[in-house]
């Protein structure tokens, strides 16, 4: 009996500590977020709002509606100032996975209001080359004073993250706005 005991206390004492140990998905996210902050690419935990809010989805035990909010990671980058950053234009955009399909972009991405009409050719070629190669649990895309950040729920594996900092080393490359060049003669 005293065995038992003794077993018992132990068992008490040992299990709230294995319980906090991390999961394999917490360990592969704190890998992600860790190759990711070694690469320069900013890491934090947000909450945004839902692009696609299902009713059932945001339900109180009783039935109360709450509010549409997902708890995501943020990877970002800043864009580098280039020389000319005086007369250097700057564009706002933001993409979002919506459940249904896109007429002018790649699956199930939208303009979150409209395409900006300064955005240059290439930079939008660039974007409907390269949407189809995010992970699927990628949310939203935006890029406000040129900071990009990829809104993600990290789920996915290796392959995804590799596709998720190419996609912001290439978005860095390349410039949203039109240059002279760019403009169609009238």
């Amino acid at each position: 009996m005293a065995y038992f005991i003794i077993g018992f206390v132990l068992l008490l004492i040992i299990a709230p500590m294995v319980a906090i140990l991390p999961s394999a998905r917490q360990k592969k996210q704190m890998r992600f977020r860790k190759e990711a902050m070694g690469q320069g690419i900013g890491v934090e935990l947000t909450r945004i709002d839902d692009p696609i809010p299902h009713r059932d989805k945001y339900l109180s035990s009783t039935g109360k509606p709450l509010e549409p909010i997902l708890g995501v990671a943020a990877y970002s980058l800043t864009r580098p100032k280039s020389d000319e950053w005086r007369i250097s234009p700057r564009i706002d955009w933001i993409l979002e996975r919506k459940a249904e399909i896109s007429p002018d972009l790649p699956g199930h991405w939208h303009w979150h209001k409209s395409r900006p009409v300064e955005m240059s050719r290439e930079f939008e070629d660039f974007l409907v080359r390269e949407l189809p190669s995010l992970p699927g649990d990628v949310v939203k895309i935006q890029e406000v004073n040129d900071r990009l950040v990829i809104y993600w729920h990290e789920l996915s594996n290796e392959e995804g993250f590799a596709s998720l900092v190419a996609f912001l080393r290439g978005c860095i490359a390349i410039s949203p706005c039109m240059i002279h060049d760019d403009l169609d003669p009238i």
